[in-house]
């Protein structure tokens, strides 16, 4: 009986020394929390909120399984957890009672959605996390190895030890973007890799999979007023719409990654590959102490399972990469020239002078356009002959072309005259009646950089007023007719008007419909031409006032 009473007090003693241990133990960490300053709180705090919302982002929502929660449920969690941070965020240095508050608050949320999770049990993983990520580092730090990367060759230690030169892109719309992203993910006290990660996931829970499209003439802006090199500002654009849309092919999670690890300050590429199945795809690679580094968001999007990112595309090397072969990428990555700007003497620039008045623009791109907005009215009596002067910059080869020729994918085979200049040319134009129609001058330099001048002319005789000439241009449907419309000697552009005036036709001249076909044509149908006529009046205002009227008859046609 002795014997069993002493065995009891050992127990009960032993017990109360591990208790007590224990004790201690949370004791010490939440007095090493409670020793640091306001700031290293805030950080801690901030990093546990992080974790909380980044653990819901990624929990599955299903109603009839156990291991999932509601959507709805799944949605409010993190939006309080988001106002957590936005509390934490808005307290000033000095304020430790709403510090101390705040974290009474979090705490008190969590027990009611986690009843086993305290916010000091947190805190103290929180802390040893830290200690053992400073440990790793001061490890890696003195433990180089022949490969010329640090630490034991994991991905964490590698992009640990890269150096950091953060950079934005220098379009303001998408450097706000890129910042309010990573101000929502990351923060100063996170190492790189867990930045990168960060990032990586979030492109991955905000873009759905959705084929890509190139707006060519949104690059060549970004291009000429902006002076980004083409794949920077393709790279910026295909970053815009994905961060807009949030849906994208690999294309946009490619550059949206790729700019975000930028900013973080990595040297990052966007780069070809050709799938094993022989399809296309892009993706990213880092390059850190001399060696590349593959990052595939688009991918791991793709083969998450159940919501949970398995990280196939995260930080593989060359030989781990298996899906897919790189397609010339030192060429992706000499193309790219990490936002910096093109310098002015790339500029192909050039202009035009007409009756005295210059119009000039300057191109990067392989074909720019500028349509003239005034349209040059040349009296064909008192000058029948135009000049038109080109000055350039440098050394071009300069076409015209006249009449219908305002396709810009012209031929050389219909241009109306071709020269080359070093600095000027002129054109000189021969009109000898009235008339309305374009010129495009076409200058190209030595790069293939190409400006298009669109001049929109309208040849008249002052002396007379505005005429114009109705006809049919197609007559053989009953049911329906075409009418086109020329003017000669009008003042700017005309505005045209059409009715029927009389007919025979027993449902009389309201039952014709009227619509216009293009500028300079009317479509007149619920036609009987088999058995009744149709009198047309078109009438045409210039820009002056002037009137001037036309009548056909359907019998006539």
């Amino acid at each position: 009986m002795l014997l069993i009473l002493l065995i009891v007090v050992l127990y009960f003693v032993s017990n109360h020394d591990k208790d007590k241990q224990i004790s201690e133990s949370t004791n010490d960490n939440t007095s090493v929390f409670d020793e640091k300053t306001n700031e290293e709180q805030k950080s801690i705090l901030l990093n546990i909120l992080n974790q909380e919302i980044s653990k819901y982002e990624k929990i599955c929502t299903d109603d009839d399984n156990k291991d999932c929660i509601n959507e709805a449920k799944k949605n409010e969690i993190i939006s309080n957890f988001e106002a957590f941070k936005k509390k934490l965020n808005n307290l000033e240095n000095n304020s430790e009672n709403e510090l101390e508050q705040l974290k009474q608050d979090i705490n008190d949320y969590l027990i009611t959605i986690e009843p086993n999770v305290e916010i000091d049990d947190l805190i103290n993983e929180e802390i040893k996390d830290k200690e053992t990520n400073e440990d790793n580092q001061d490890v890696n730090n003195n433990e180089e190895t022949n490969n010329n990367y640090i630490g034991n060759g994991s991905i964490e230690s590698i992009l640990n030890s890269a150096k950091l030169s953060p950079i934005k892109t220098g379009y303001s719309s998408l450097d706000n973007k890129v910042s309010s992203v990573i101000n929502s993910v990351t923060n100063s006290s996170m190492s790189t890799y867990e930045k990168v990660k960060a990032v990586y996931d979030w492109v991955i829970n905000n873009m759905s999979y959705q084929i890509g499209f190139i707006v060519g003439e949104e690059i060549d802006a970004l291009i000429n007023n902006y002076s980004f090199y083409e794949m920077d500002a393709t790279q910026i654009f295909l970053a815009m719409n994905g961060f807009a849309t949030k849906k994208g092919s690999c294309d946009n999670y490619s550059a949206m990654f790729m700019i975000l690890t930028r900013r973080i300050g990595l040297d990052s590429y966007v780069v070809g590959a050709r799938n094993n199945d022989g399809s296309g795809h892009t993706t990213v690679n880092i390059k850190i102490n001399g060696k590349y580094y593959n990052f595939d968001t688009q991918m791991d999007d793709k083969s998450a399972k159940n919501g949970k990112i398995m990280y196939y595309g995260f930080g593989k090397s060359d030989s781990e990469v298996k899906t897919y072969t790189y397609i010339d990428r030192n060429g992706y990555i000499s193309s790219f020239h990490k936002f910096n700007k093109q310098p002015d003497e790339n500029y192909l620039k050039a202009s035009i002078t007409i009756n005295g008045k210059t119009y000039s623009t300057k191109t990067l791109t392989s074909k720019n356009n500028l349509t003239i907005p005034d349209t040059i009215e040349v009296d064909y009596i008192l000058n029948p002959k135009i000049t038109i002067k080109l000055e350039a910059d440098r050394h071009v080869t300069y076409m015209w072309t006249s009449g219908g020729h305002t396709n810009l994918d012209w031929e050389h085979s219909s241009i109306d005259g071709k020269s080359t200049t070093d600095r000027y040319g002129e054109i000189t134009i021969n009109q000898t009646y009235s008339a309305k129609y374009d010129y495009t001058i076409h200058v190209v330099d030595e790069n293939g950089r190409e400006i298009n001048f669109i001049i929109h002319f309208n040849f008249r005789d002052t002396s007379k007023k505005i005429s114009i000439n109705a006809n049919s241009g197609d007559f053989s449907y009953n049911d329906y007719i075409l009418v086109g419309v020329s003017s000669y000697d009008s003042v700017g552009n005309v505005n045209y008007t059409a009715k029927v005036i009389e007919t025979n036709d027993p449902r009389g001249v309201s039952s014709v419909s009227i619509e216009p076909s293009n500028v300079y044509t009317f479509k007149f149908s619920n036609l009987d031409r088999s058995n009744y006529y149709y009198k047309i009046e078109i009438t045409g205002v210039d820009e002056a006032g002037n009137i001037a009227t036309d009548i056909i008859t359907s019998d006539s046609l």
